[in-house]
């Protein structure tokens, strides 16, 4: 074993230990709400929106846009530009809240939790066929879509290696790349 292997010993278990009491740190010294991840982890740092708030987006963001491989982070990355817009237009966080608000109590009615506790993937789906034709279901959509799928970091995941015109183009990369064609 080298000598430096031995100096640092930090386990998997040691480091996520860590994390968490950083994560901890963080909330403390810095007082804003946070949208915490799957495993509590940190997503984005909120300025309209509580907390529970911005679980219930993550979630319902999650539920719109399903792909299992992304991370909640990503999510939040999504949510920030609407949520800069809540923090700035009133009406904006008004809709917002009132939205979140009548997801959570067609939530309650459909199975006795808010939206973004529900464990039942198609409970939380039909409550949202309940609310698709209203604007907070609209603004929504149209706020979240493209920052979600216009992200650095989700495009590996849909095996997407980004633009090609930095690179010259795709007939000399990634043209004849697609081997299931």
């Amino acid at each position: 074993m080298r000598e430096i292997d031995r100096a640092i010993k930090l386990s998997r278990r040691g480091l996520l230990k860590g994390s968490v009491v950083t994560g901890a740190t963080v909330l403390i010294l810095n007082g804003a709400p946070l949208i915490l991840g799957r495993g509590n982890a940190w997503a984005m740092e909120l300025k309209a929106f509580s907390p529970q708030d911005g679980a219930t987006l993550l979630r319902f963001t999650r539920d719109l846009f399903p792909h299992d491989q992304l991370i909640d982070a990503i999510y939040a990355s999504a949510l920030a530009p609407l949520d800069a817009e809540a923090a700035k237009d009133p009406a904006t966080k008004s809709l917002i809240s009132k939205g979140i608000a009548d997801l959570d109590a067609r939530a309650m009615k459909a199975s006795g939790r808010r939206f973004a506790e529900t464990p039942d993937e198609f409970t939380r789906v039909a409550v949202m066929k309940q609310i698709e034709n209203t604007a907070f279901f609209q603004k929504v959509f149209s706020s979240t879509q493209t920052p979600l799928y216009n992200n650095r970091d989700a495009w590996p995941k849909f095996g997407f290696e980004g633009p090609s015109s930095p690179e010259g183009g795709y007939l000399h990369r990634g043209f004849n790349d697609l081997d299931w064609l």
